[in-house]
């Protein structure tokens, strides 16, 4: 009897030893199930936090040359909605195999890029996840390593079948496509959709203010110009200006072409402003927010073309077309 509880309570111990040493299959399962959660939110919150701050990451993006200012925002804008698919596709097991390739292809091209970076431009904030969390090349990179080697055991999982599936997939790609293009629109789209059929500009006024000499001696008539008016507290000014710039330098603009009339308070704001904007190259001339308020209609910021020293043509920042500049100031 004593030798048969004995027997008992050592295949206990034993099982017990047993299941400690070797999780069992549900463990193992919600293990799998949190390794793949982290990638999905990792991919998810990327893109959503790059769409947040996405005039810095087209710059950003902008400013390795690789294609004009308009076909990189188009770019960069199927770049987040992919990834966003990428997310959701692995945290709902979606065309899970077809996602799993892409999410670890796409790890080793970002992780590609980021090496190019960090040879050819050293350490700098790659915006994987915009302004909001600063992450340099190096950094970056082992991040990119991480999710990796927690892809690899997540491969073998198996797709999601539910009758909501097709609904998640229409809900993910319409809110993604909605948001990406009609929510933050590219600048070529933006004067179609949200164009004034208000002047936003005074000729009329500008003829007078630019006939003061102080200000006349800017204009010269003998080439094609560009004409800023902008305000130094003006956010909107310094998305402007800071586009303007990258133009400036991809193109080799000559910057004598670009004039910045700005309204500020005091010379420690324009130079706030030069830096945020990158443009302390650039010939910034004060003027007095009455009078440019007066010219522009209010809108700031406004980028007027001269030719000659004639205006013909007055944009916003949104309308601002890389090309165009190139053609009009290279003449």
């Amino acid at each position: 009897m004593l030798l048969k509880e004995y027997e008992t309570k050592k295949n206990i111990i034993f099982a017990y030893a047993e299941i400690k040493i070797h999780p069992s299959k549900e463990m193992r399962n919600i293990i799998l199930h949190i390794l793949r959660c982290i990638v999905a939110f990792t991919f998810i919150a990327s893109s959503i936090l790059k769409l947040l701050s996405l005039q810095n990451f087209e710059l950003y993006v902008y400013s390795f040359g690789i294609f004009n200012y308009v076909t990189t925002t188009f770019v960069v804008r199927v770049l987040l909605v992919v990834e966003f698919l990428l997310g959701i596709g692995l945290l709902f097991r979606i065309f899970y195999k077809q996602t799993w390739w892409g999410t670890l292809l796409s790890l080793i091209g970002f992780s590609l890029f980021l090496i190019y970076v960090a040879v050819f431009r050293g350490s700098e904030n790659c915006h994987c996840f915009g302004d909001f969390v600063e992450l340099d090349t190096i950094p970056s990179l082992i991040k990119n390593m991480l999710l990796i080697g927690i892809l690899l055991p997540i491969r073998k999982q198996e797709e999601w079948h539910h009758n909501l599936k097709p609904y998640i997939v229409t809900i993910a790609c319409s809110a993604a496509l909605f948001v990406a293009f009609l929510g933050y629109p590219m600048n070529s789209m933006y004067s179609l959709m949200f164009g004034n059929d208000e002047e936003r500009f005074n000729k009329e006024l500008y003829d007078k203010v630019i006939s003061i000499p102080e200000y006349e001696q800017e204009i010269d008539s003998s080439k094609n110009q560009l004409v800023a008016f902008v305000s130094s507290t003006c956010k909107h000014c310094k998305a402007g200006n800071t586009i303007l710039q990258a133009i400036i330098t991809k193109n080799d603009i000559p910057i004598n072409t670009i004039t910045c009339f700005i309204a500020s308070k005091n010379d420690s704001l324009i130079d706030s402003f030069k830096i945020i904007t990158k443009s302390e190259k650039l010939h910034y001339k004060r003027a007095s927010m009455g009078a440019l308020i007066g010219i522009t209609n209010g809108y700031f910021p406004t980028y007027l073309f001269l030719e000659k020293g004639i205006p013909s043509k007055a944009v916003s920042y949104k309308d601002l077309d890389e090309q165009e500049i190139v053609d009009f100031l290279k003449k």
